[in-house]
């Protein structure tokens, strides 16, 4: 069988290392384009439900990773993995080492040993759990433990010397204990069985002086005082573990911490270059190092933030496809490195975001311990780019389906009430145009139609730019203090001189104070107003009136039409919106534009239904600023 073909062993278990283990066999399957295979060795120990659940979510990882996995029985994991190996022909086998053992289970071999004894023709693979760092230190660092383990026993003995018992044992045991647990905690066990056999024999020395003669002839105390010291080794074992157990929960606690406030800050980034700038700070403070990121522009990238030389940079073309085989496997953003600089892909649901360029500090490289939460730093960036991405791509979505919601709505409402007054202009015009004799009457009633027309075309034009330059900012409402009663009256005078005498009821209080307004757009709203309610309920009467709240001035239109529906209510102030029911009349301009002025004021204006049948309009204006004095001479 080929060596490429030989597939990879992975062994999984319940331990979070495991995922470690499959991002490995993955790598290693990779670089030599080999299968590879996750295995689970079931020794019917009886492992725990979630033990059992966890090993199953291990083996999704894998199979999600392009792995074939396998679970087997076998009374050992050597055996098992040892047997799965020679059947399957593997090439290598990937296995993790536990954290720490037990004292009891170095009298035997590691799976390791075990596996390398049986003489397998794979390579053993060993994927340490935590780098190496303070268990080896330098020569300096050794000789200094072992001039202070010689101090710390020398203590040792000056106490149980100067235990003024002579030849009690209780008091002489504590004392080479805690010095003996206190050594292989803080310089290793190696340390901790020196002290343990120094003690055996500095005990040994003080039983042949006379002060502690009588004691050696209790040959037990001997053997009791050499076991308990050997127990300190347990002890030591312990406590290592749990602390090394504490540091693993901190620093977990600290990326869960990390990453918090990264999720929290880019929450809050409004675009790309936000992003940027959250990423680089947050990277910058937990890893001691710089990062920006590459967007892809053309076959050259736009790097964010701050100034980077990409021209020194591998182009979009070369750098993707050495990210394309992780992000078509799922492999969770890999670093690939790139010079002095190493790069992680930014995958979204989709497609690639960019990319993730981090520059290690000067001595401070990224050890692989930290990948996986840089990693994690990856996928929050890539999620908030992608973000990003979707909603400026709902708003321009949005946007054009509300352009073309509006142009159709235009087109729709419009397209009859400008055809309708050039028809009648046409056909006035065209009459007048022919050869015949025609009367002065009808003559003028035809010239009467023309003027009609045009002013009813003239006065549709008008809205819609009237409306524009108000939703646009164009027109600047200029406020001044005046009576109510002159707008009210200047608004019916004119209706009046168009249409004639009108069934208006005004009621208008003599104790309406001055309001701060823009005449000829308040205006504006009651001509739309009155001219709503004359065209929903011709030749009946119609009760304007007003009253003062605190801070505020109420003008009600009322009428006695159909009325409105509860659900229509709001929607008879969009642009173009018009009853169903409505039969010729405006486009829906005229409440648009009502609200338009109202809101412009700082006011608001809404619709209620009005006791007894019909509809009540409501504009309300604020009583903002400071009123102008009363005139000399006024009461």
């Amino acid at each position: 069988m080929e060596a490429t073909s030989r597939p990879i062993l992975v062994a999984l278990g319940s331990e979070a290392q495991s995922l470690r283990l499959i991002h490995a066999g993955f790598r290693l399957a990779r670089e030599r384009s080999a299968p590879w295979l996750g295995v689970y060795v079931d020794t019917g120990h009886g492992a725990a439900t979630e033990d059992a659940e966890q090993v199953q979510v291990w083996m999704q990882e894998a199979q999600r990773l392009g792995a074939e996995v396998q679970s087997v029985e076998a009374p050992t994991l050597a055996q098992g993995l040892a047997d799965l190996t020679r059947r399957t022909q593997a090439q290598a086998l990937v296995l993790g080492r536990s954290r720490d053992r037990w004292p009891w289970a170095r009298l035997g071999h590691s799976t390791a040993d075990e596996l390398l004894r049986r003489g397998l023709d794979a390579e053993i693979v060993i994927l340490e759990d935590r780098p190496p760092s303070s268990r080896h230190p330098s020569p300096g660092i050794r000789l200094s433990a072992m001039v202070g383990t010689f101090l710390v026993m020398t203590v040792c003995t000056g106490l149980a010397w100067l235990t003024h018992r002579g030849g009690n044992l209780s008091l002489v045991l504590p004392v080479y204990l805690l010095g003996v647990t206190f050594i292989g905690y803080q310089w290793g066990s190696a340390l901790g069985i020196l002290a343990s056999a120094l003690s055996v024999l500095l005990y040994n020395f003080l039983l042949e002086t006379p002060r502690f003669r009588q004691a050696a002839t209790h040959w037990p105390n001997l053997l009791f005082f050499l076991l308990m010291l050997l127990s300190t080794q347990l002890m030591i074992g312990l406590l290592r573990r749990l602390r090394d157990q504490a540091s693993e929960v901190r620093r977990r606690e600290l990326h869960t911490a990390s990453l918090y406030l990264l999720g929290r800050a880019l929450a809050r980034s409004l675009d790309p270059d936000e992003v940027a700038t959250t990423a680089a700070e947050h990277i910058r403070r937990v890893f001691k190092a710089q990062a920006w990121l590459l967007i892809p522009e053309g076959d050259g990238w736009a790097a964010r933030p701050g100034s980077l030389d990409v021209a020194a940079l591998p182009t979009p073309a070369e750098l993707l496809p050495r990210l394309v085989w992780g992000e078509q496997a799922g492999d969770p953003l890999e670093p690939v490195p790139v010079g002095d600089a190493i790069c992680l892909s930014l995958m979204g649901t989709n497609r690639s975001e960019g990319v993730l360029r981090i520059l290690p500090g000067v001595g401070e490289p990224l050890h692989p311990q930290t990948w996986e939460l840089l990693k994690a730093f990856a996928v929050q960036i890539a999620l908030a780019l992608e973000r990003l991405r979707w909603l400026e791509e709902a708003r321009k979505a949005q946007l054009e389906s509300e352009t073309e919601r509006m142009r159709s709505t235009l087109l729709g409402a419009i397209g009859h009430d400008l055809r309708t007054p050039l028809a009648a202009i046409h056909g006035a015009a065209g009459s007048l145009l022919l050869p015949s004799d025609m009367s002065d009457s009808t003559r003028r009633d035809l010239l009467t139609m023309i003027q009609e027309e045009s002013e009813r075309l003239a006065q549709l034009l008008g809205n819609l730019l009237d409306l524009t330059r108000l939703e646009s900012g164009a027109i600047q409402v200029q406020k001044e203090w005046q009576p109510l009663e002159e707008v009210v009256g200047s608004a019916l005078g004119g209706l009046e001189r168009r249409q004639g005498a009108l069934p208006v009821q005004v009621e208008l209080p003599e104790s309406l104070p001055l309001v701060p307004l823009d005449a000829a757009l308040i205006e504006q709203v009651l001509v739309n107003l009155l001219t709503n309610a004359q065209r929903h309920a011709p030749g009946r009467e119609i009760d304007l009136r007003a009253w003062e709240e605190p801070g505020w001035v109420h003008l009600e239109v009322a009428d006695r039409g159909p009325g409105i529906p509860a659900n229509l209510q709001e929607r008879i102030f969009d642009k173009f919106f018009r009853l169903p029911e409505a039969g010729e009349g405006g486009v829906g301009l005229g409440l648009a534009i009502c609200r338009a002025i109202a809101q412009a004021h700082g006011g608001r204006i809404q619709v209620q239904d009005r006791p007894g049948g019909g509809s009540s309009f409501r504009l309300a204006l604020p009583l903002d600023g400071t009123p102008p004095p009363p005139p000399e001479g006024a009461l």
